[in-house]
């Protein structure tokens, strides 16, 4: 149920989207807080090289509103998600996920993620924004280029932070 959450989230946007209206930056193809791809990646990596640090770069994306560097980290074992949807789709999940994960501050409660079947690794992680504090978690899976991707954010309980 948990992983149609951000694929039900087009449907959520329609009622958050006067209240999610924000500038969104974006980038050429750099990803602001990635790990930097080694020579074993090759030029034009995606991802990160762990998995915690994909979410930790995912979150700056978020932090940042930039929609490219989001696009860049979010996908699954068979790639990026901004190769398998059609562009409107993408953007739109892409901006519902950045307005609820919106936060000023973000840090990981636990020392290691879970790990989880298919080789996927669950984060839990606490965001902070003003006063209020979420704790959710993401899951991580090794794209296709061997590189960290997030695959799946737990949005539900997230719902107050986009005000």
């Amino acid at each position: 149920m948990r992983r149609k959450a951000v694929a039900g989230l087009i449907g959520t946007g329609l009622l958050l989207s006067s209240a999610c209206a924000r500038q969104v930056a974006s980038t050429d193809m750099a990803l602001p807080g990635a790990a930097v791809p080694s020579a074993a990646s090759g030029p034009g990596a995606i991802g990160a090289a762990s998995g915690r640090g994909a979410v930790e770069s995912f979150l700056k994306a978020v932090a940042a509103q930039d929609l490219q560097a989001m696009s860049g980290l979010w996908g699954n074992g068979k790639g990026l998600a901004r190769d398998q949807l059609k562009r409107e789709e993408l953007e739109k999940r892409l901006i519902i996920m950045q307005c609820l994960m919106q936060h000023d501050r973000f840090r990981f409660p636990e020392d290691g993620p879970r790990l989880q079947t298919g080789g996927r690794q669950e984060h839990l992680v606490e965001l902070t924004k003003g006063t209020a504090v979420a704790r959710t978690t993401m899951i991580t899976v090794i794209g296709p280029s061997g590189r960290w991707l997030v695959e799946d954010v737990d949005v539900t309980k997230l719902r107050d932070f986009c005000k």
